[in-house]
């Protein structure tokens, strides 16, 4: 027990400190054009056997290919945090037979990423509040103590993709799972 709290502690600790950094006025992104397609795809294939641990399908969709290629100027490492922290509630939630599907498209100027799942979805009188730090929807997740989050996981997906020049909307209701899209503007070509 006294190891389990050690570890969640550092974990705490460690999203504080990255929200801290995130939130640096002098705070740049390392931002490089990318094919988004081609990160959810390899971001699939990491997650591929803790999701199929707990025997839930992490899939990422074809990307469309009569429209344009999803670039996108990302930080690649903080890109890849934001969708972990998505997988990870995702993961969090889901029942064993469940799926997440992850997708890129290009529309517009703007790059739009899903993650979606077919959990449990959340209340709506949870909904305003999801992104606020240290918010988490007791129906669904144990305490942060417990082998729950800390609620910092979608406050640092926000701050990412603000940093980004992004917007995060979620779109959920029990019973029908959660799809969370990220809209990026694309980047030229």
């Amino acid at each position: 027990m006294a190891l389990r709290n050690t570890r969640n502690a550092a974990r705490l600790v460690q999203s504080l400190g990255d929200l801290a950094k995130l939130d640096e006025p002098e705070f740049r992104l390392h931002a490089v054009d990318v094919d988004v397609g081609e990160l959810l795809d390899d971001i699939c294939i990491r997650f591929a056997e803790p999701a199929a641990q707990r025997q839930i399908e992490v899939r990422a969709l074809p990307v469309d290919s009569a429209a344009p290629p999803p670039y996108a100027s990302l930080d690649i490492e903080l890109f890849e945090r934001a969708i972990a922290n998505l997988i990870d509630n995702a993961l969090k939630f889901s029942a064993p037979g469940s799926h997440i599907e992850l997708s890129a498209r290009s529309r517009s100027g703007q790059v739009d990423v899903c993650v979606a799942d077919d959990g449990p979805g959340i209340a709506a009188a949870d909904m305003p509040f999801l992104f606020d730090r240290f918010f988490q929807s007791r129906q669904n997740v144990a305490p942060a103590t417990g082998e729950g989050g800390k609620g910092l996981g979608l406050a640092i997906v926000k701050r990412i993709v603000e940093l980004h020049r992004g917007e995060v909307v979620i779109d959920s209701a029990p019973g029908r799972g959660t799809r969370i899209t990220l809209t990026l503007p694309a980047a030229p070509r």
